[in-house]
């Protein structure tokens, strides 16, 4: 199998309660080293990470990894912030492994890897092989539909103030990341 590249990969997903509809920045399927075939969904984020800690240390659920060409100088309070904003994008990225095992079904037995580029501050981070797991991506993806769909009150969806407020396009109207944005 040779190398292959594809950028700005859109799909469409059927699950039970709707259609889910992405793109995908980067899809990389590639030979590895024992014959095998590997599978890489890269997605760049433009969030801009300070190094501001978050006030609520979080586990963290995804892996870092730096690139060769990033270097693991950051204080540990921007390492913290790059797993909280990499914590906001688990679902999305289960949504893009879900769509690559569906999709591809010829490749549903591999080895995928999931990769968050955070461009600024040039870290990468790869959520674990556990939340790739296509029974826990579907199950994921169908519970957050059915919360769209039966949540109608704002007390629904509660505010997660947090770096990512600074860049968020409802920043105007949101009292809450407003006041954040001020503190911090």
């Amino acid at each position: 199998m040779l190398f292959r590249s594809w950028s700005e990969v859109g799909f469409r997903l059927r699950r039970p309660l709707g259609i889910l509809f992405g793109i995908i920045d980067k899809l990389l399927i590639a030979p590895s080293e024992n014959g095998d075939v590997e599978i890489e969904i890269i997605d760049f984020k433009t969030n801009r990470i300070t190094g501001t800690a978050p006030k609520e240390p979080t586990a963290p659920r995804v892996a870092p990894r730096n690139t060769q060409f990033a270097f693991d100088f950051e204080s540990p309070a921007k390492t913290e912030a790059v797993h909280t904003a990499a914590e906001d994008y688990e679902l999305q990225m289960q949504a893009y492994a879900l769509a690559v095992r569906e999709l591809l079904p010829s490749l549903d037995d591999r080895k995928l890897r999931v990769t968050l580029h955070f461009l600024e501050p040039n870290i990468e981070v790869h959520l674990v092989d556990e939340l790739l797991e296509p029974s826990h991506c579907k199950q994921a993806i169908d519970e957050a539909m059915q919360r769209t769909i039966y949540s109608s009150d704002p007390a629904d969806f509660p505010v997660k103030t947090a770096p990512h407020c600074r860049m968020c396009n409802f920043l105007s109207v949101c009292n809450a990341g407003k006041e954040w944005v001020r503190e911090n």
